[in-house]
Order: structure tokens, then C-alpha cells, then sequence
């Protein structure tokens, strides 16, 4: 029961797992929003509420990035086995395609060492030349700097700047109309990290995005559980929302089909990758009871979207667990313990 969920993200809160947190629970396409604990806790106390917009990091990379990818690919503009090379010629891997960047196996290194001390075209030069730190198609290692390269190829081929692209093609059809790069109201946003000098709030916590003057494929952009929840819907309707087309079921089909997976020792559950998003596999936040056909993604200041095909279960839960400071690790464990209530008991929904 709902009732059960409010009791166990309220010892969340009481823990210290985070200052505060909504949710929504899609479940048979209906929709619970919850909210918890405070907004923020400094330089004042603020009440939390389900209209709160939290910075949703590396979420980014599956509502926008992977969806304005498709687009472009469904519209024959560019196709998955594309070198990288083909739209950015200064890149310096010849070899590397959208879909090595989509699947996390170019070669690529997580970010660059130092960059948050560049300025914006040193750290675009370093991004483009950068070395590789493995064989690509050889292991799966999560990169921001693939999907940072993924937002330039949506810019170069749609013409557009990337908030502008997503904003007509993905957020404004979807009435997510809190949802954006570079929110106007920062009273609306949940504050972030302390840094010392200030605390961050209304403008990306991530430090790479913020030299990319907040607007990159891999973090940036901000969302709330209201209208999470559209794009949920319209994933679990197999592309469909209010009877409008935003991406078609064979693109909502990849999302689903496992691409790459490496194996785990001798386990036979595996690490597992599908185009942009996460697909069930050992220590997913979906926990232990979601169905296969599960796909899932996490953001660094504490975000989290699961989504169960199956099961027709959407589960959103947006948290700034990183207020004050990004050393509060404990929502790592938290999300599964949450994901197993509530795929345990999905008849009492």
C-alpha cells in the first residue's frame, strides 16, 4: 500500500538518506505523487511538495539525450552505426560510432581529469582529442564525455542548440512545462552541494555541464515528478502520449533490448546495457522483484527512474541527497530497498 511507501521514504529522511524527495508511482497508468522531508535545509529550512524541480544529472542522458538521438533517427537524419566522426571531424577516434557512445563500449574515459578547470573551448578540444582507455566493444565503461559528444551531433544535425531541440520535440509535446535546461525560478529548484562560497541551487551541479554553460548531453537538465511521470506514461504506451506520436515503438523496443552485457564473475546475472539506459541486472536500483523487461537510470544529486514494460510500473523518485554534500552516500542501497516494497506488493496498488 502507498501508506507503507510514505512510511519507509519518511525513515529515509529521518536516516539522513536525503533532506527530501518526491515520488511517483505509475502503476496500470495510474499515477501516486508523494512528497517528503524538506526542500532544503540551508541557509533555511523549506517544505518539500511534489511541484519541487530537481536537478536530474546524469537522467539527462536517457529523457534527453537517447530520446533526441532516436528522433533524429527515426527521421532519417542519422543512423546508430554512424561514426562519430561523420557529424564532429575533429574527433579523434575514426572508428567510434553513436552507438559505441549510446552503449558505454567506446574506449572512452569516464570525464576528463581536471576538466571542471578548463574553460569552455579547452575542455570541448580535450573531449574531441581525448584518449582512449580501453579497447572499444571490449568492456562497458559509463562515460559522460560519450554523451556530451552525442548532445554536439544532435546540435550539428537538428541546427539547434540542444535545450531548444528537446524543449519542441520532446518537453513541449510532452507538457513537461517545468522541465527545461537552465531553470528561470531557482526558488523552484531544490539546492544541491554547498560549495563554501555558495550553495547551489537553480543551476547545474555538475561541473563539466556548468562550463558548457549548463546545457550538455550528459547533465543539466531539471525536471519534477509531474511531468516525469508524462514521459514514463509515454514510454510504457510504447511511444504514445495523449494520442500523440513522440517516438515510435521500434525505438521504445531498443530501449527494452538488451545491446551489451559483461559478465560478473561467476555469477549469472550480468552488467547490462541497452541504447542509453540501463537494463535489469545485478545491483540495479529496480531491486530484486522488477520483471526483466526493466530499464532503469540514476543521477549523481540523487535522482532515479525505473521503468518496468512487464509489469506496466513507472517509479520515479527525485531526491537532492547531495544537500549539503555529495559524501552522503546512503541512498545507493536505499533505492532497492524502496524498488523491493514496491514490486513486492504491486497487487495492493
Amino acid at each position: 500500500m502507498i501508506e507503507k511507501v510514505d512510511e519507509i521514504m519518511e525513515q529515509a529522511v529521518l536516516d539522513g538518506v536525503f533532506p527530501g524527495a518526491t515520488l511517483c508511482l505509475l502503476h496500470q497508468n495510474r499515477p501516486y505523487f508523494r512528497s517528503y522531508g524538506k526542500k532544503a535545509l540551508f541557509p533555511k529550512e523549506e517544505e518539500n511538495d511534489i511541484h519541487t524541480i530537481y536537478d536530474m544529472a546524469s537522467c539527462t542522458k536517457v529523457v534527453i539525450t537517447t530520446s533526441c538521438i532516436m528522433m533524429l533517427a527515426e527521421e532519417g537524419k542519422i543512423r546508430l552505426y554512424d561514426l562519430v566522426s561523420l557529424y564532429l571531424p575533429e574527433f579523434k577516434h575514426k572508428d567510434v560510432t553513436i552507438w559505441d557512445l549510446l552503449t558505454h563500449t567506446s574506449g572512452l574515459p569516464s570525464g576528463i581529469v581536471g576538466g571542471y578547470q578548463l574553460s569552455k573551448d579547452d575542455l570541448r578540444h580535450a573531449i574531441l582529442t581525448v584518449d582512449q582507455t580501453y579497447p572499444k566493444n571490449t568492456q562497458i565503461i559509463y562515460s559522460d564525455l560519450g554523451f556530451i559528444l552525442l548532445g554536439w551531433i544532435i546540435e550539428k544535425v537538428s541546427h539547434q542548440p540542444l535545450n531548444e531541440f528537446a524543449k519542441e520535440h520532446l518537453l513541449d509535446p510532452l507538457e513537461m512545462t517545468h522541465s527545461g535546461y537552465r531553470p528561470t525560478d531557482p526558488l523552484l529548484c531544490a539546492p544541491t552541494e554547498d560549495r563554501g562560497d555558495k550553495i547551489d541551487r537553480g543551476y547545474v551541479h555538475d561541473e563539466m555541464a556548468h562550463i558548457f554553460d549548463g546545457v550538455a548531453g550528459h547533465a543539466g537538465f531539471f525536471s519534477c515528478v509531474k511531468d516525469i511521470h508524462h514521459f514514463m506514461q509515454m514510454i510504457l504506451n510504447d511511444g504514445m502520449y495523449q494520442g500523440k506520436r513522440i517516438l515510435s515503438k521500434q525505438s521504445i523496443d531498443l530501449f527494452f533490448t538488451t545491446q551489451v552485457e559483461e559478465k560478473i564473475g561467476i555469477s549469472l546475472d550480468t552488467n547490462r546495457r541497452s541504447i542509453g539506459w540501463i537494463v535489469k541486472c545485478e545491483r540495479s536500483c529496480c531491486g530484486d522483484f522488477a520483471s526483466p523487461e526493466t530499464i532503469m537510470h540514476t543521477g549523481f544529486t540523487g535522482t532515479s527512474i525505473v521503468i518496468d514494460r512487464k509489469n506496466k510500473v513507472g517509479l520515479c523518485i527525485l531526491s537532492n541527497r547531495v544537500h549539503p554534500t555529495r559524501q552522503n552516500n546512503k541512498i545507493i542501497p536505499f533505492r532497492s530497498r524502496v524498488a523491493n516494497y514496491i514490486f513486492a506488493h504491486l497487487e495492493d496498488f
